[in-house]
């Protein structure tokens, strides 16, 4: 009997040395990791923190409404208010799809219309699923959604441009009044602080109707900026590396390069973060061979958005929140089953375009995020708040006529044709976009400079805002 009391006084003193020696563990990291609070030391997968909303992400860049004759705006409309429309126009599945040609499409949006533009890949199934648009016969000939358009009281029709497989159609259904709203909304629209016009329009002639500005009117101008620094250790920069690895930090190796950069490394390298002495910082998940098909668009950008969120992706070291938008997204990178969705950031209205890089990229690959690159600024929002006074600024069509060129010799050069003696209506035909924005330039300088932007297919020109000269430019 007092042998089975001392076995008893054994086991029980075994329970409480381990139940001691946990909460010592415990105390050690609390202590160790400093002021983090402890709640964090026990949290869940950095995953479950409240996401970006991938479905409000796939946004038009804009939405402009054609007044007759060649003159547009933008609108201040929401893309919510043109899908409900939309999904009115779908119930009960009698919609169906037929191809037109380009010249009839642009022939129809040249009355009293309305343009949703997207300049980045999604699928156009993507967008009625989001939406709720019910089954359209023959919509599978549609892929990518560049531009959803409706004209003005044409009420059983709507057109769709898919510009990246060069594709045009007209989705046709049943006359209804569903489209009030979009009818009124191009009805009263009003020129804002500029009109556009075409291309063709300005030429007199062509086949382009990419929107230019008449005149435009702008009060932002550059800023200063700092990069980040992940390689000293402080609370912000020290908890972002931290969330990349759960609660196993402290079984992390850690690796300073000659240059500066720290890499740290867990499981044999299976996840490695990087810290670069550029301000950016990697995140590397080694594939576990696990084939899973490249996946659904919506999904693979569900998966990115909940990481990025996760990771604090979209806020500078400094406690900045910029607002993400899409910028790109690649199918199969590298070959690689999946996708990659480039990442931009805006602030105050206003897109910061990066000459080389790019903010946030993710890939997910075989339905995990196996890659992050991570490039932000540290700049103050109220040095881009508009603090200069609103100023008419350098003509956006002349920047055409007076770097044609510097930008003939640019296409020259990448297209290794002899194209110097290219043509300016040649030049014109080309121009996809006009905006303006704020430019972190590749070179040393550490100023966003406020811009025009003018984009050709694949290619982005940069000029100064207010002179026009020539600030560098980006193959996309």
């Amino acid at each position: 009997m007092n042998a089975s009391k001392s076995t008893k006084f054994v086991e029980i003193t075994k329970s409480m040395l381990l139940v001691v020696l946990f909460l010592f563990t415990i105390l050690l990291l609390y202590f160790f990791w400093g002021d983090t609070p402890l709640k964090n030391l026990i949290r869940d997968n950095p995953q479950q923190h409240e996401s970006l909303n991938p479905a409000a992400l796939l946004k038009p860049d804009y939405i402009s409404v054609c007044l007759g004759g060649g003159s547009h705006t933008l609108a201040p409309i929401e893309f919510n208010t043109i899908m409900d429309c939309f999904r009115l126009f779908s119930e009960g599945g009698n919609l169906s799809v037929e191809a037109i040609t380009k010249e009839a499409y642009d022939k129809a949006v040249a009355y009293p219309s309305l343009r949703a533009a997207f300049t980045y890949y999604v699928p156009f199934s993507v967008i009625c699923e989001i939406y709720g648009i019910d089954r359209i016969s023959g919509s599978d000939a549609i892929d990518a959604l560049s531009e959803l358009a409706y004209v003005s009281d044409s009420d059983e029709l709507l057109y769709v441009a898919d510009k990246i497989a060069g594709k045009h159609f007209k989705v046709i259904g049943s006359r209804c009044a569903c489209f009030e709203t979009l009818k009124t909304e191009i009805s009263n629209a009003e020129v804002g602080n500029a009109m556009y016009f075409t291309l063709s329009t300005y030429i007199g002639g062509g086949s382009n109707n990419a929107l230019c500005p008449v005149s435009f009117a702008s009060a932002i101008s550059g800023a200063s900026y700092s990069l980040e620094d992940f390689s000293k250790p402080n609370e912000k920069a020290g908890g972002i590396v931290k969330s990349f690895f759960s609660d196993n930090f402290d079984f992390v190796r850690q690796i300073r390069e000659e240059n500066g950069a720290v890499i740290y490394m867990y499981g044999h390298g299976r996840t490695v973060v990087t810290a670069n002495v550029d301000g950016t910082l990697e995140y590397k998940r080694e594939e576990d061979g696990r084939a899973s098909g490249q996946g659904r668009y919506f999904d693979a950008l569900e998966k990115a958005c909940a990481f990025v969120s996760a990771h604090s992706a979209f806020q500078s070291i400094d406690g900045i929140e910029f607002t993400p938008c899409i910028k790109g997204a690649v199918v199969n990178p590298g070959g690689k089953r999946g996708y990659r969705f480039i990442f931009g950031i805006e602030t105050n209205g206003y897109k910061i375009y990066y000459q080389a890089g790019a903010p946030v990229t993710v890939d997910v690959v075989d339905g995990r995020v196996s890659y992050l690159k991570r490039d932000l600024v540290n700049v103050r929002l109220g040095d881009l708040d508009g603090a200069a006074a609103s100023r008419e600024v350098f003509p956006a069509f002349d920047l055409l006529w007076v770097n044609l060129d510097y930008m003939a010799g640019v296409i020259t050069e990448l297209q290794q044709e002899g194209l110097m003696d290219m043509s300016f209506e040649s030049l014109v035909e080309m121009v996809t976009r006009f905006d303006c924005g704020y430019l972190k330039s590749s070179s040393d300088k550490t100023i966003l400079e406020a811009v025009w932007v003018v984009t050709l297919d694949g290619l982005e020109f940069f000029f100064g805002l207010d002179d026009g000269n020539p600030l560098g430019w980006r193959v996309n």
